[in-house]
């Protein structure tokens, strides 16, 4: 179902085939609205040649956020369809299913897809299939290997799939954040070409939350938000819109715009499918709803858990949901909820070490940090909870937290520590760590940029150009050009000289 290069079929049904037609060319020329309608209509008359009607709506379900959905009625296109056209429709559906977290679906879906490959095959229908399951190697924890793949996608000289789920520098980006590399996602989309699309500024306001640059995240947002979105971008925009609220609400006025804004961002969550890629993205309105409505909140938790178990419980998946558990108990003070969710990560953090090896595949290499990073946090925070802090054990997890881009998590840990702390040197010391983190603004040391200080941090730790190319997502070329700026920069005539300096113009 090549929407580039078909010719319309005008058989016995001239009004349905003008139809399905019109929803096809609105659809092109993004006119969503038209589109839809068009299609309906020629599905309302019974006849859609070569089923371009329903292939619109199975996009448009999936821009709704009903991802199940369109992949089932990509499945239902490649049913009436044969050679290219079925195959296109079955790498449609895998997509979907593997966005909406449905690995039994995709892994059918991609099976078939590649099953009933033409050969020769259309470059532009290998892609399509590879991106995939490139997806599904994303859910299973090959989170490096799959946004390598999918970065790779991005540059072929294919056109864009305008019927498919997602585009791949956008999907490689939120594999990336996924795994809890927000800043490595955010230099992602900002090297994307082109003039941004409303996914990619709401990606790129997502990422500046997550990276506390609250900032730039309201900007992104109010970009974003000039064009109309359907729901699974609009799903997006409600959780930066919420999450900035929500990090604002330090006063009864900010609890009420929490509020508002939790209760306008309601009515567009329900119904979307929870995508396991975006966890973080609905973990975070699972706590604004925690703030607002317990209702809200058990509705999102059990759809959460559902994506989760659906996915096969990955045990990335499965780390970030029990850290989410944790930020809601936080809010509703439930000990008992926030030890069990502790105790799961600490168990992940154990087993990641003890099973780690080379030939795993499933977990990506920055795991067990990153587990044990989340245990240590949780574990902190039921003590807390639990009125018996420790303030170095504190300082020294919000430390962790702060090398790792979570500095407003680490903030407010050390704010709720010094709340129930009794000894009054220990309440100095979290107070002046918690108004340090407060007033830091991002990690950028005003010589060096954000992306600057990644390429910087990897050749301290003497990776190859190489090495960090494959690290980062670029090319070795790239690297080699960051790596000249840093040294005109520091001015450092070698290597050696390079990492000396590195060492003291780097965040701690």
């Amino acid at each position: 179902m090549d929407v580039h290069t078909r010719e319309t079929d005008h058989g016995a049904h001239p009004a349905a085939d003008h139809a399905a037609t019109a929803a096809e060319r609105a659809w092109l020329a993004g006119d969503v609205v038209t589109a839809i309608a068009a299609a309906d209509r020629a599905l309302g008359a019974g006849t859609d040649p070569g089923s371009r009607a329903a292939g619109v709506a199975a996009a448009a379900a999936a821009a709704d956020g009903a991802l199940r959905d369109a992949a089932a009625r990509w499945r239902a296109v490649a049913a009436t369809q044969d050679g290219t056209p079925a195959v296109e429709a079955l790498g449609r559906a895998a997509l979907a299913a593997a966005l909406a977290g449905d690995v039994v679906a995709a892994s059918g879906d991609v099976e078939q897809a590649c099953g009933r490959m033409p050969d020769p095959a259309p470059r532009g229908l290998g892609v399509l299939v590879a991106g995939a399951a490139a997806t599904l190697d994303a859910l299973r924890g090959d989170v490096t290997g799959a946004a390598r793949t999918l970065t790779g996608l991005a540059a072929a000289t294919v056109p864009p799939d305008p019927l498919a789920a997602e585009s791949w520098d956008e999907l490689a980006a939120v594999v990336v954040a996924a795994a809890g590399q927000e800043a490595t996602a955010r230099a992602m989309l900002a090297a994307v070409p082109g003039e941004p699309t409303v996914r990619r500024r709401l990606l790129t306001a997502w990422t500046d939350l997550r990276g506390a640059r609250l900032r730039e995240a309201h900007e992104g947002l109010a970009a974003a938000r000039a064009t109309p979105v359907l729901r699974r971008n609009a799903v997006l925009a409600a959780a930066v819109g919420t999450g900035l609220a929500r990090r604002a609400a330090t006063t009864p006025e900010g609890a009420a715009t929490l509020a508002a804004t939790w209760h306008r961002a309601a009515a567009v969550v329900a119904g979307a499918d929870v995508e396991p890629l975006l966890i973080d993205v609905w973990g975070e309105l699972s706590v604004a709803a925690a703030h607002v409505s317990p209702t809200d909140r058990d509705s999102l938790t059990e759809a959460i858990a559902t994506a989760v178990a659906r996915a096969g419980h990955p045990p990335w998946l499965v780390a970030a949901d029990a850290w989410w558990r944790v930020e809601r108990a936080v809010v509703t003070r439930d000990r008992a909820a926030a030890d069990d969710a502790a105790a799961v990560l600490t168990a992940l953090a154990d087993r990641s070490v003890a099973d780690r090896s080379p030939e795993g595949g499933r977990t990506p290499a920055h795991a067990p940090d990153r587990f044990a990073l989340l245990a240590g946090a949780a574990t902190a925070w039921t003590a807390v909870l639990a009125a018996r802090p420790d303030a170095g054990t504190v300082v020294a997890v919000a430390d962790r937290l702060t090398g790792a881009g979570r500095r407003v998590e680490a903030s407010a840990l050390c704010a709720a520590a010094a709340e129930v702390s009794t000894d009054p040197a220990a309440v100095r010391a979290l107070l002046g760590t918690g108004r340090e983190l407060r007033t830091s603004g991002g990690t950028a040391t005003g010589l060096l940029s954000e992306r600057e200080q990644e390429v910087g941090a990897l050749v301290v730790d003497g990776l190859t150009q190489k090495e960090i190319g494959a690290r980062l997502y670029i090319s070795p070329k790239t690297v080699e050009q960051h790596v000249a700026r840093l040294r005109r920069k520091l001015s450092a005539r070698n290597r050696a000289e390079l990492v000396a300096a590195l060492r003291t113009h780097l965040p701690a």
